[in-house]
C-alpha cells in the first residue's frame, strides 16, 4: 500500500483522508499549517463586487460579516461556491480556471469596488489584476496561516515512511522547508514523489528546492488523487 503524506491543516487533512483510503492509499498526516481567525475590522460598503478565494475565507468573513444581496459575488471553485451557498447567498460566477487571470477576464467590461477577504499571507495577482482593470479593490486579511513546527524525530519518521509529499499551498511548502532544515540528513527527499496542487505551489517548491513536482491537471484534491493513481 502507498503512503500519501498530506501537509494541509489538521481539519483539510481529516476531510480529504476519507477520499484518499477510499481509494487504497495510507495516509499520513503531517499538518504543517494553521489557520486562525482574525479580528477584523467590518469594511465600509457599499460593494459591487465580493471575490472569495477558497472555504476558509468563506467561513472567516461570514463569522463576523454580512453582505447586503446586492453584491455580485464570485466564488474559486465549485467547493467554495457551495459554501457561499450555504449562508444564503447566490454566487454571481465561478471562474473557469483557480488563477487570477480568469476573475480579471469575468469582470473585464465591468467597475466599481471589490471585495477580497483573504489569508493575511493572500497572493497579491487578483488585486493587482483588477487594479489594473480600473476597479477598486479593497482587500480584507479575515484568517491567518501559521506554519507549525514538529519535533526533529516525528518529522522525520513520517516523511520517511511516505511514498508521496502532497502540498496545496505555499505556505505548506515552507513549513515543510523550516522543518526539514532542524535535521542533520537532508536526504529524506530521495526517491519521493511530490505533488503540488497548483502553479502557485510548484513555484514555491521549485524555487525552495531546485526540484521539479508533478501537478494535477485542475488544482483539486480530486485532480491530486487521479494523478497518484496514475504514478502509483
Amino acid at each position: 500500500m502507498k503512503r500519501v503524506l498530506l501537509t494541509r491543516s489538521k481539519d483539510d487533512i481529516e476531510r480529504d483522508r476519507k477520499l484518499f483510503e477510499k481509494e487504497g492509499f495510507e495516509v499520513i498526516a503531517l499538518p504543517l499549517i494553521q489557520d486562525v481567525p482574525l479580528d477584523f475590522d467590518v469594511p465600509e460598503g457599499p460593494f459591487d463586487f465580493v471575490l472569495f478565494q477558497s472555504q476558509k475565507a468563506v467561513k472567516h468573513f461570514f463569522a463576523k460579516c454580512s453582505l447586503t444581496g446586492k453584491e455580485k459575488i464570485l466564488a474559486v471553485g465549485e467547493k467554495t461556491k457551495a459554501e457561499v451557498e450555504k449562508y444564503g447567498y447566490n454566487v454571481w460566477a465561478v471562474p473557469t480556471e483557480f488563477y487570477a487571470e480568469e476573475v480579471a477576464k469575468l469582470l473585464q467590461g465591468y467597475g466599481g469596488r471589490v471585495l477580497i477577504p483573504r489569508s493575511s499571507v493572500g497572493r497579491e495577482e487578483a488585486i493587482e489584476s483588477l487594479r489594473k482593470l480600473g476597479f477598486e479593490v479593497v482587500p480584507l486579511d479575515v484568517y491567518e496561516t501559521r506554519l507549525l513546527d514538529y519535533p526533529s524525530e516525528e518529522f522525520e519518521a513520517k516523511v520517511r515512511l511516505s511514498d508521496f509529499l502532497v502540498f496545496a499551498s505555499p505556505s505548506a511548502v515552507k513549513g515543510f522547508f523550516a522543518n526539514l532544515q532542524k535535521l542533520r540528513d537532508k536526504s529524506l527527499l530521495k526517491d519521493k514523489k511530490v505533488i503540488c496542487i497548483g502553479k502557485t505551489t510548484k513555484g514555491e517548491w521549485e524555487r525552495t528546492f531546485g526540484t521539479p513536482c508533478e501537478t494535477p491537471e485542475k488544482p483539486t484534491m480530486e485532480d491530486i488523487l487521479r494523478l497518484l493513481k496514475k504514478l502509483a
